[in-house]
């Protein structure tokens, strides 16, 4: 669905990968994971083409934006703040890449039920909270209703039972044959959803494999400077 062929980036003279290999099917649920300034948010922009390789390739290459907006729904870090729209408008412009002979309001109905969203829809978004804006860019990746959904950190500014009911939807999602690819903080909850864990550290893929695995072995207390036989996520949290 995705594939990194031996990827090299930098920011001017800094290197931020070098000879990185991943492959992302569909219907799969994939966790990027590593410390603050590792990498994991210039991977996902590698994947749209925002960013391109200093070295190596990443495929497919669309041919053009809007393929690339059929393909791949990006619900970024940063939320916009003051769209001049409501919540249901909002929503809506992630059917825009299928032009007007697209169904709206079927697709964007669902979104809004998927995310909660349905008695704000008339609500101006400017006037949301923080959760109620992150919920709304989830439905709006929702209605685009593409094979790839990316996402960076985006449950940060949701409570946690909440984000387990929002880690469960991305799991549907990929059980329904899309390509989930989620960028995370979160070692605790978010762990038993994934099919794969992928671990970034110091410009190379330190760890991909199964979650428990991958998170809980000697890279990752590395990756997070935890030392004297710390471990990172807590044992017995969501192991087992």
């Amino acid at each position: 669905m995705i594939e990194l062929r031996q990827v090299a980036f930098s920011y001017g003279s800094s290197e931020v990968f070098s000879n990185v290999s991943l492959r992302f099917e569909a219907g799969s649920f994939y966790g990027i994971f590593g410390p603050n300034g590792g990498g994991k948010s210039t991977l996902l922009k590698l994947m749209t083409g925002e960013l391109m390789p200093s070295s190596g390739e990443v495929l497919p290459r669309p041919v053009s934006s809007m393929d690339r907006a059929r393909m791949i729904a990006l619900v970024e870090q940063e939320l916009p703040n003051r769209l001049p729209l409501t919540v249901r408008e909002t929503v809506a412009l992630g059917r825009y890449p299928w032009g007007r002979a697209a169904v709206v309001d079927a697709v964007v109905g669902r979104a809004l039920e998927a995310l909660d969203l349905t008695d704000l829809a008339a609500r101006p978004y400017a006037a949301l909270s923080g959760g109620e804006k992150q919920k709304v860019m989830l439905a709006r990746a929702l209605a685009q209703d593409t094979p790839v959904i990316l996402l960076d950190e985006p449950a940060s500014a949701l409570d946690p039972g909440y984000r387990q009911r929002f880690y469960q939807l991305l799991r549907t999602c990929a059980d329904n044959g899309k390509c989930v690819i989620m960028v995370s903080h979160d070692l605790f909850l978010a762990p038993p959803w994934l099919d794969q864990a992928i671990l970034l550290y110091r410009g190379r893929v330190c760890g991909s494999g199964a979650p428990a695995q991958v998170l809980s072995g000697e890279c990752c207390r590395e990756a997070f400077g935890l030392r004297d036989g710390g471990g990172f996520p807590v044992p017995g949290v969501w192991q087992g």
